[in-house]
């Protein structure tokens, strides 16, 4: 957010509800793709067209809501794939969860398979440090996008931009290049980056790419 403030963006943090300081939930394991869906459509109400910025599972969920809902651009970082595109690295991640994933509770990666998985190219300091400040995820949520979101292509709107890095262990970047062809997106491939690539020694190029492509093509 500095990155694109610098640049004269007004920058704006979506806080999806169940998620550290936002509006508190009876039973997070609960929580729907759908719920988290109107979480940023009411942010969107708000401002004047934004163009959204998006990571992993955000990214299938803002790319649901640009079927009906016209959007300026958005940029994806390693987005969850739609129904139809399949990814098993991360199917094989979830077998040992999916006892809570399949009864809708709250879902945390242990250490080992988050530093393997999503923190894999941050160094080991600051994988401690970002581990600790993570908390669980919804498993109905989870089990929906399992089950597969369908998306159409046809009504998406909006200009995109898709990034992957060549090392992420959670969702690969062939899934990422497919889902890029599917929707008619710009697509850019970081080498030696992983699926936490915003935060990733050098993701001061990926933040900049992302501002230059929406600076070209925000509507």
């Amino acid at each position: 957010m500095e990155r694109f403030a610098q640049r004269g963006h007004a920058c704006f943090a979506i806080n999806l509800r169940g998620y550290h300081d936002s509006k508190p939930v009876a039973d997070m394991g609960n929580v729907s793709f759908d719920d988290h869906l109107e979480d940023i459509r009411t942010a969107m109400d708000a401002l004047d067209r934004p163009v959204l910025v998006t990571h992993s599972a955000s990214g299938l969920i803002a790319l649901k809501l640009a079927e009906t809902q016209p959007i300026a651009a958005a940029v994806h970082l390693v987005p969850g794939p739609p129904a139809g595109i399949f990814s098993l690295r991360g199917a094989r991640m979830s077998l040992r969860y999916m006892p809570l994933i399949l009864r809708g509770k709250p879902v945390l990666l242990n250490k080992r398979d988050m530093f393997d998985a999503n923190l894999n190219r941050l160094p080991p300091d600051e994988q401690e440090a970002v581990y600790a400040k993570m908390v669980p995820a919804p498993g109905r949520q989870a089990r929906q996008m399992m089950l597969g979101i369908s998306v159409s292509p046809k009504k998406v709107s909006g200009p995109r931009l898709i990034q992957s890095g060549t090392d992420d262990r959670l969702t690969p970047a062939s899934v990422h290049r497919k889902t890029a062809r599917k929707f008619c997106s710009t697509y850019r491939e970081y080498a030696g980056h992983g699926h936490y690539l915003m935060r990733e020694p050098g993701w001061e190029v990926i933040a900049d790419d992302a501002a230059s492509w929406i600076e070209e093509h925000a509507r």
